[in-house]
């Protein structure tokens, strides 16, 4: 391509991209002789003539073709109701046990049984089983008044499990499934800290004949159902329980000024001593929470390893519960509704709209809501997938 070419090239470029489309066909003017000695300028010419043509085509063009219609987004939908996502794993029971009792579900312990404390003033007095078919409570020990459950119910080995605070002391205690006297198996020293903020015990879980839990100051602990001498793991100084055998590390550190959470990032299996460090995919610094093996910012989740990255449909905040399982929150046409997402298969159950006094509760196992009804709706994560 010559000189003139490629110049001529970018007026032409240049002239149609300044054209204005006021939607009317443009008419050529007709060609004027040349006198023998105007030949130098027969290319500005060729120039000029080939701009019209371009102009008059590209008016034209855009004449002729009719405009794109508008591109509208879809409108947000909310995810269906949870008890056709997984059916079966959805229950309405009363929310008031035996005396009016306000009852807090915390564990499954089979598939048509529920585990967990009634509350007759502000503080739990009794832990209740309530059968899913039989429509009824049942007790299963009375609890020591001076020493109310610190955390919820853990289960295992047909026993359950819970710490307290009792004065200075914190501890933690069992009792078999069926029934009988709590037993106290740990006792130690409390750590209070400013504004007399006692530190105690909230992870906890039963394995292999043992109770395992991690206090607020770190390390894993355990101690064996039948009695005897806790113990701190070898290993796990600075390490919190995650998921039985996993700790990580770091842990929530309530004793940081901020009291803000830090998401675990080095996983270490307590019994193997193989270790997971996280890997956040490209462009992330920083997520809510990761599991051993998702993880989970505001509005995307991934594999531990950095892999999966994906969109979440809504909003979300918190810990996860069971090692996969999220709050979500989703919009449309203006209202927002409260739903339950599975990390593992990407499902959401929406399980009630928006409103004040509706609290979701997100635990091991088990997520739960109180109606305006006065009953609760259990969802029992951990029949999802099983």
């Amino acid at each position: 391509m010559t000189g003139i070419e490629e110049r001529l090239r970018d007026a032409l470029a240049a002239r149609a991209e300044s054209v204005r489309d006021d939607g009317r066909p443009r008419r050529l003017p007709a060609p004027r002789e040349r006198s023998s000695g105007a030949r130098w300028r027969a290319p500005l010419a060729v120039a000029a003539a080939i701009l019209i043509v371009v102009a008059a085509t590209v008016a034209v063009t855009r004449t002729v073709t009719s405009p794109a219609p508008a591109v509208r987004p879809t409108p947000a939908t909310w995810a269906p109701p949870i008890e056709q996502v997984w059916p079966g794993t959805v229950h309405e029971i009363p929310a008031k046990g035996p005396g009016g009792a306000m009852f807090m579900p915390d564990v499954f312990v089979s598939d048509r049984v529920v585990v967990g404390r009634g509350y007759p003033k502000r503080q739990p007095d009794e832990i209740w089983s309530y059968d899913l078919d039989k429509r009824t409570f049942t007790r299963i020990a009375q609890l020591e008044k001076r020493s109310p459950p610190f955390s919820p119910t853990v289960f295992g080995d047909g026993h359950l499990a819970w710490s307290s605070i009792r004065g200075p002391m914190k501890e933690v205690w069992t009792v078999p499934v069926k029934g009988g006297v709590p037993r106290r198996i740990f006792s130690d020293r409390a750590t209070v800290i400013r504004d007399n903020m006692v530190l105690g015990i909230r992870r906890m879980a039963i394995a292999d004949g043992m109770v395992v839990w991690s206090p607020d100051e770190g390390g894993v602990h355990r101690a064996p159902l039948k009695g005897g001498k806790a113990t701190l793991i070898d290993g796990t100084k600075g390490y919190s329980l995650v998921e039985w055998p996993w700790a990580g590390s770091p842990r929530n550190d309530n004793l940081a000024d901020d009291f803000s959470w830090r998401p675990v990032e080095h996983l270490k299996n307590v019994l193997t001593g193989e270790r997971r460090d996280v890997v956040p995919p490209s462009g992330r610094t920083s997520w809510t929470d990761c599991g051993v093996t998702w993880c989970f910012n505001g509005s995307e989740a991934w594999r531990r390893d950095g892999t999966g990255l994906r969109k979440l449909p809504g909003s979300t905040h918190g810990e996860l519960g069971s090692g996969r399982f999220v709050r979500l929150l989703q919009a449309a046409s203006g209202k927002q509704a409260i739903g339950m997402h599975d990390l593992a298969t990407g499902r959401t159950g929406r399980l009630f709209q928006v409103s004040t006094r509706t609290t979701l509760h997100l635990r091991d196992g088990i997520a739960w809501f109180q109606t305006e009804r006065d009953t609760l709706v259990l969802v029992d994560l951990s029949a999802i997938g099983r």
